[in-house]
């Protein structure tokens, strides 16, 4: 009977995990299409906009716990702001944007540091989807300091080590920016390396090399 009952047991706790491994690998495949659609429009393609909110507002209801996908609607909705005509539209879709993205932030747990989608950390890339959005919405918003906190934590994190070399260099490059903005040349440069150590020939060590050169002018 206990024979019988462990076998029962064994055969459930598979099927949970085959459920859980079809489901992961079910939104990977929905955040691989969703994030392209949404580079896209963060490269300022205004048609496609909507579409990444739309799918990342899909995804987010589908996976209420997962934190990526949040913090992707909300920067989603901070380029809806971008691309609306009336002011108070503007406003509005950042304001939920941030809104959206801090929930993000507060929801990161220990084990965010070792759940991978695309092989990233989720930690890492929520954080940099935080940054990124933080320090490109209009300066009233006041969310610069807190794009160099969050960023911080970031850099700081265990989980950075374990993060692919492209999106070290992206990550590396926007750090650079910011240093940039706050005439940080040496701290800019310290960066711009770095993104150089990550990735050399890739677009964003183009990007940095280019930027480094003129330091030497």
């Amino acid at each position: 009977m206990k024979i019988k009952h462990s076998f029962f047991v064994s055969i459930f706790v598979m099927a949970l995990f085959s459920h859980a491994v079809i489901a992961n690998q079910a939104s990977e495949t929905l955040f691989i299409h969703a994030q392209a659609v949404f580079e896209r429009s963060l490269a300022g393609d205004e048609s496609v906009t909507a579409v990444a909110l739309n799918e990342f507002k899909i995804m987010s209801m589908t996976f209420p716990n997962n934190p990526l996908f949040l913090a992707y609607q909300g920067a989603c909705n901070a380029l809806m702001g971008r691309d609306a005509w009336m002011p108070w539209n503007k406003s509005s879709y950042a304001e939920k944007g941030l809104g959206q993205i801090d929930k993000a932030l507060r929801m990161l747990k220990p084990e965010h540091d070792r759940e991978k989608m695309r092989g990233a950390p989720m930690s890492v890339e929520t954080r940099f989807v935080a940054v990124s959005t933080f320090y490109n919405v209009p300066k009233f918003f006041n969310y610069f300091e807190k794009a160099k906190t969050v960023l911080n934590d970031l850099l700081q994190s265990n989980a950075f080590d374990e993060t692919p070399p492209s999106l070290q260099a992206r990550i590396y490059l926007l750090a650079a920016k910011i240093a940039y903005d706050e005439d940080q040349g040496d701290e800019e440069i310290g960066y711009l390396r770095k993104v150089l150590e990550v990735e050399p020939k890739g677009k964003f060590g183009i990007e940095a090399n280019k930027r480094l050169q003129e330091f030497a002018k």
